[in-house]
């Protein structure tokens, strides 16, 4: 019987091993286990009688018909229930740990389906077998129980009392009176022996009880080897989803960098065929300093390319290179600030604001923290119309962590967006994007540093309104 799977409250208590028999039956009737151990063993007699009905009635019926189909359901949800109810039991009563009783399946499976793996699973037929041998051996236990607690209750008071009226007897009406000398001794002694009994019997059904969730642990949940083996299948089909997903995140991925990538560089191509005077006229000094411009620009715009990509594999192969440790929040908002803002102005004339007052130190990679702003920055000022605002502020939070915040008067974005504002190549205003250079990665860059710093990024935006991306790190 392995103790296991068995809670403590059904072992003996402390050192009750060391003592004499005796000793361990008076223990017992101390241990206040003892008592929940009693009351499920003689849960037993009802439960042996339930079972026996579900069993009469499904081997007894008689010819089979339509009633006969129609009352198996009844039947069969009464099992149901019995079992769960015995495994319940034994979990809340004494802690036991048991195996799932089938394996995990998909929540859209048909009930024929279902019904498959009901009758192809070994602990619906074990369960079956339990009932039938807990409704004889339940009784006998049960009636057992039964039997020794009232002979052990009724006998020691009966007698107890037939001890205190004899003496009572005695010494009201003296040495002369018609009282039978032994009745006395006959009540002392029948008063022990009634508390003997019942003290065997509490000690009987700490054995019993442990016996009892032992069987349930073996006949109403999957044996080992079935719940490794059913373990083992689930993570085979979660990594068997998860490489479908990475595969098809890896097409999609081919898809949109040949997207990404054609435009720039059938810009390149034009502007270098116009410089080499292809079936032209040669360009101008002027023209080609403003061709050799667009060649630079085109240029930055695929190196930028490779390297938020070559960023993303890094993350997806989880060799995303971090330096933790503390970093002053306020000194990297103010160097991105500095940064930005020229060309913010320059380009857009959107003022950028920074508000770092009080910025504690967080636990961050100081690099890569720089790069989640300026990606954050950069998408503001995108998404922000001449003239407007964009405001960076770090502020602690009286819970501990640190939120660091990018604010913008810009369009906003829509709900149903919000949701996908994260993922790869989306872009919420693709024509504005694309004339802005940006290719979609920013957002999902800053969630995968984000994420790999221990934090979380989210955004809080409504239409016309402009939007807010916080991210929030753990305080040094």
């Amino acid at each position: 019987m392995p103790n296991a799977t068995l809670s403590p409250q059904i072992r003996h208590t402390r050192g009750l091993e060391s003592m004499t028999a005796m000793g361990k039956i008076f223990a017992a009737a101390l241990d206040r286990k003892t008592y929940v151990a009693l009351g499920y063993v003689l849960l037993r007699l009802p439960l042996a009688l339930i079972y026996s009905s579900v069993l009469g009635f499904i081997l007894f019926r008689g010819p089979v018909d339509l009633w006969t189909v129609v009352l198996l359901v009844p039947a069969g949800l009464a099992i149901w229930g019995v079992v769960v109810t015995e495994r319940e039991m034994a979990k809340s009563w004494f802690g036991a740990q048991l195996t799932p009783m089938a394996p995990e399946r998909p929540p859209d499976r048909t009930w024929q389906q279902k019904f498959t793996d009901l009758i192809g699973n070994p602990v619906t037929w074990k369960s079956l077998a339990f009932i039938a041998v807990e409704a004889v051996a339940g009784l006998v236990v049960g009636f057992a129980a039964l039997v020794g607690t009232l002979i052990g209750l009724f006998g020691t008071a009966a007698l107890a009392i037939t001890f205190l009226v004899a003496v009572l007897a005695t010494i009201v009406a003296g040495p002369d009176a018609d009282v039978p000398r032994l009745m006395p001794l006959v009540g002392l002694v029948g008063s022990v022996a009634g508390l003997g009994v019942l003290f065997v019997t509490l000690y009987a059904a700490r054995w019993v009880a442990r016996l009892q969730v032992w069987f349930v642990t073996v006949m109403l949940g999957m044996s080992q080897t079935q719940a490794a083996l059913a373990a083992a299948r689930a993570e085979a089909a979660t990594e068997r989803a998860r490489a479908e997903v990475a595969d098809r995140s890896r097409r999609d991925l081919v898809l949109n960098v040949s997207h990404e990538l054609r435009n720039p560089l059938a810009t390149i191509r034009a502007h270098v065929d116009t410089l080499r005077g292809d079936g032209a006229e040669e360009p101008s000094a002027e023209d080609r300093k403003r061709y050799l411009g667009v060649l630079n620009r085109e240029v930055d715009r695929v190196a930028a390319l490779v390297e938020e990509l070559l960023t993303l594999a890094s993350a997806d192969a989880g060799r995303l290179q971090l330096q933790l440790g503390p970093v002053n929040a306020g000194e990297v908002a103010t160097q991105v600030h500095d940064a930005m803002a020229p060309l913010a102005w320059r380009e857009r004339h959107i003022q950028l604001l920074c508000d770092t007052d009080g910025a504690p130190s967080v636990i961050a990679d100081r690099g890569r923290l720089a790069q989640v702003l300026m990606n954050l920055v950069r998408n503001a000022i995108t998404h922000t119309p001449e003239g407007g605002m964009v405001a960076i502020a770090v502020k602690p939070l009286e819970t501990g962590p640190v939120e660091m915040s990018v604010s913008d008067t810009g369009s906003g974005i829509e709900p149903d967006e919000a949701t996908r504002i994260f993922e790869r190549f989306y872009r919420s205003d693709a024509s504005r994007a694309r004339a802005t250079g940006g290719f979609g990665l920013g957002l999902a860059i800053a969630r995968e540093m984000v994420d790999a710093m221990g934090g979380r990024i989210s955004v809080d935006s409504s239409p016309g309104q402009g939007s807010r991306f916080t991210v929030t790190l753990a305080r040094a």
